[in-house]
């Protein structure tokens, strides 16, 4: 049987999920996460023996009813997905099967056990880019199928608000960056770079973009989790203000000392590539009493540069 006031996360071990998981540890709250598998358990730190863990994956139907009903959460937060920019072909079961069926599936099961809220996680990719900030109610155009699958998991959470009368709330989460961030993302790949004294590979930098650190994240889902919506709300979890990439690697390369100069345009842009996007942060203000608090070019740098200096032993010589 479930605990009074438990929470259920899935990708609890992934970024946000392992950073919202320690907060809510933290808060002395109930915490399980239903997982695809064994994972590394690393980013929860001193929480990791707090955490009740069930390997479900969400592509098990009858799998991820059983673990819902079983564990009766209070709240259920949905944070893992397939992630695949450009997507290969036999990507497209995961990609469709993860994103949208095992949404469906958690839908379903929640609405079994009585669930009071479930916290949605998409994407500001689904947006239309329009050169201005982005409202929740601003024009849809999915970037790529990933994209295409966080829109139709938002789709199914409309409908499930409606037809059943589920509190639903979806965070349309912008570029998150942050200590414990994956090294594939552009962040940690141009850290790691500078710390290995290469020059590192980048796009043109012309890209305007808005990037969000993950204690504001955090604060976003410890917010929503306290709040019900009035059916199925929508919140843009972004700083507001878009910074050029080119000026975030020359922040990088000025907090970590000489090096070789980046290779501009050594990696070609995607046929998708997101130019320009900036969050209306508006609603999110308003529902959820939310601020972001960290500058990208300020303290979020500075922290984020401090992690991975000390996770890879010092800066270059």
């Amino acid at each position: 049987m479930g605990r009074p006031g438990t929470i259920l996360l899935t990708g609890g071990f992934g970024f946000i999920g392992a950073a919202l998981a320690r907060r809510l540890v933290g808060m002395g709250r109930n915490v399980a996460f239903v997982e695809l598998g064994p994972a590394d358990s690393g980013r929860l730190g001193g929480s990791r023996g707090k955490v009740e863990v069930r390997e479900v994956d969400l592509r098990d139907h009858a799998g991820v009813m059983a673990a819902v009903r079983e564990i009766a959460p209070d709240t259920i937060v949905h944070l893992a997905a397939y992630y695949s920019i450009d997507h290969r072909p036999e990507e497209v079961p995961a990609l469709v099967g993860t994103n949208v069926q095992g949404l469906a599936s958690l839908l379903e099961a929640a609405r079994a056990a009585g669930t009071r809220l479930l916290i949605n996680t998409s994407s500001c990719f689904v947006y239309e880019q329009t050169g201005k900030p982005l409202a929740e109610d601003g024009p849809m155009r999915p970037a790529n199928l990933y994209a295409l699958t966080k829109r139709a998991g938002e789709e199914l959470c409309g409908h499930y608000s409606s037809e059943y009368g589920m509190a639903i709330s979806t965070l349309r989460i912008f570029s998150p960056y942050g200590p414990g961030d994956h090294d594939r993302r552009l962040i940690p790949s141009v850290i790691k770079s500078c710390l290995a004294g290469e020059a590192p590979r980048v796009s043109s930098g012309r890209q305007m973009w808005d990037f969000i650190y993950i204690d504001d994240i955090v604060e976003a889902y410890v917010q929503a989790i306290g709040r019900l919506p009035d059916g199925h709300g929508t919140y843009n979890i972004g700083s507001g203000n878009a910074v050029a990439v080119r000026d975030i690697v020359s922040r990088i390369r000025q907090l970590m000392g000489p090096g070789p100069e980046p290779l501009w345009g050594a990696i070609p842009h995607r046929k998708s590539e997101i130019w320009s996007m900036t969050a209306d942060i508006t609603r999110a203000r308003r529902d959820l009493g939310w601020e972001p608090k960290t500058q990208i070019m300020g303290e979020g740098l500075e922290r984020t540069v401090r992690w991975f200096v000390e996770k890879y032993g010092g800066m270059p010589k």
